[in-house]
């Protein structure tokens, strides 16, 4: 069994990764989207951790692959927004998974593209704060945009 304030080794990610949205939504742990090396291996890989089994699942992929986004859930969709980098810029595409219908649609996309905004759901909104405009951190952004999903 788990113990308080003790690290414990879990089933690993099917492939490692990083930069990537992890979010927990009806008791399992979906982590989409992130890198293998540079931004130029962005991934739109979508895997589902169950705590109860300690097995991951493939789900649908992201379309857009990138890394380095904000994300959050709300009105039952996990919303991943802006990521870095494709030709030296930000992206500024946000894409929702409908975890119940279990596919992928494409929203607004953001005023500006961003990557590493601090993000959080809130009710039935998505708050998205600063971030950088720039690739590898250069042009920060003190902006704050909300989103409400579908």
């Amino acid at each position: 069994s788990d113990l308080t304030n003790a690290w414990t080794d879990k089933a690993p990610l099917p492939k490692a990764r990083d930069h990537m949205a992890t979010v927990a939504v009806n008791g399992k742990i979906h982590v989409i989207g992130g890198r293998f090396g540079s931004t130029a291996d962005n991934t739109g890989m979508h895997d589902v951790y169950d705590p109860k089994t300690d097995k991951w699942e493939g789900a649908p992929p992201m379309p857009t692959p990138r890394s380095g986004v904000s994300f959050g859930f709300a009105k039952g969709k996990i919303v991943v927004a802006g990521g870095e980098c494709r030709n030296r810029a930000t992206y500024n595409e946000v894409e929702a998974y409908d975890v119940a219908a279990g596919k992928w649609m494409a929203l607004s996309p953001m005023p500006s593209g961003r990557h590493a905004a601090a993000s959080a759901g809130l009710g039935d909104r998505i708050f998205f704060a600063g971030g950088s405009r720039g690739c590898g951190g250069n042009d920060k952004a003190n902006d704050l945009f909300v989103l409400t999903p579908p």
